[in-house]
């Protein structure tokens, strides 16, 4: 038997994120074959990781953040701990190289790349009280600067600052007159909602079931299954 992938995301009231994030699931499902793939959410909905790890069937666990902090740490790694079975929880998904390739194809197609794009870029992320996911958005914006050949800066929804319309702000402040918002969360909801009300000129979709987004999760469930046995 394969070990199960869990895939834990934050929850939403939102219909059409939990829409997205079950179609993350399922695309990821169908490059899993003989794989049992489940969704839980450690906010909002249910259920809750420890609910699904209670069966002690052995389990890769996924969490599908983009930066690491306190539901990561705390939430997905105490139901882990806590689980009866055999679990690997992987590491966050990141700024892995997937995620910059889906974040700049976001921002293309909504026409922030090229000759005509944006000369500033955001990056609006969720945020978070934790320094070191405060750091790794942050880091990502830099790499993201270095890829399009215009500033980018990193703007939060909560928890930090500046704020993502803070940060249209300063661009405008310093004469940028085509400043996008590359959204950086997986699913609509109240933060994309807060995003695309921020001030930009041009605001990218979420993530969402971008290919590259469920490549890594299956990457990610690929490099630790093996640890559980098959």
């Amino acid at each position: 038997m394969n070990p199960r992938l869990l895939l834990v995301a934050h929850g939403t009231r939102a219909a059409a994120g939990r829409r997205v994030l079950g179609r993350v699931l399922l695309e990821a499902r169908k490059q899993l074959a003989g794989v049992d793939c489940r969704l839980s959410w450690v906010d909002v909905q249910s259920p809750g990781p420890g609910r699904i790890l209670a069966d002690g069937a052995p389990t890769v666990v996924v969490p599908a953040f983009l930066a690491r902090g306190y539901h990561v740490t705390h939430d997905v790694g105490q139901a882990c701990r806590d689980a009866p079975g055999t679990v690997v929880q992987t590491p966050h998904l990141g700024a892995e190289p997937e995620v910059v390739r889906a974040l700049m194809q976001r921002l293309a197609e909504a026409g922030a790349v090229g000759a005509f794009g944006a000369d500033a870029v955001v990056l609006g992320a969720a945020g978070s009280k934790n320094a070191s996911s405060i750091a790794e958005t942050r880091a990502l914006a830099a790499r993201l600067s270095d890829l399009m050949g215009v500033p980018v800066i990193s703007g939060f929804a909560s928890a930090a600052v500046p704020t993502v319309a803070e940060a249209v702000e300063q661009f405008r402040t310093e004469g940028r007159r085509r400043v996008a918002v590359a959204t950086h969360l997986l699913a609509p909801g109240f933060f994309a909602d807060r995003m695309a009300a921020a001030g930009g000129d041009i605001v990218s979709p979420p993530l969402g079931a971008h290919p590259e987004i469920v490549d890594l999760i299956v990457r990610r469930y690929r490099e630790n299954s093996g640890s559980l046995g098959h």
